[in-house]
């Protein structure tokens, strides 16, 4: 059974050719805006699956054409992730057994204690 999309794939490929992060919403609202008596938000669906396909296809391709050129090769960013290019909170050096019984909220710390009873 023919899709109503049919005769608009190729104008929804050229939209994606421009622009690759194109929504389904958006695509609709597209063919909403220029056929009005033929599109509106119950095609949303439809289009969702052609997006699919197409977006799957494409991937298809790519991974079809080879290995990428130097993108694999290319060398690593300066300094090591732990080195001094890293720039995150420093990780806790107490055993875990330590950490287990504090917590931190807001910048305070706190001591955890349970208050159920233990079997001997």
């Amino acid at each position: 059974m023919p899709s109503k999309l049919d005769p608009h794939i190729a104008a929804i490929e050229a939209w994606l050719a421009e622009q690759p992060q194109l929504t389904a919403l958006a695509i609709v609202g597209r063919l909403r805006e220029k056929h009005p008596e033929e599109f509106g938000k119950r095609q949303h669906s439809i289009v969702q699956r052609l997006l699919r396909a197409l977006r799957r296809r494409a991937a298809e391709r790519l991974v079809a054409q080879g290995p990428l050129d130097d993108a694999t090769t290319a060398a690593p960013w300066p300094g090591a992730v732990d080195g001094p290019g890293y720039v995150g909170p420093d990780p806790p050096t107490a055993p875990l057994v330590e950490q287990a019984g504090k917590a931190t909220w807001r910048g305070q710390s706190f001591k955890v204690v349970s208050t159920s009873t233990m079997a001997p």
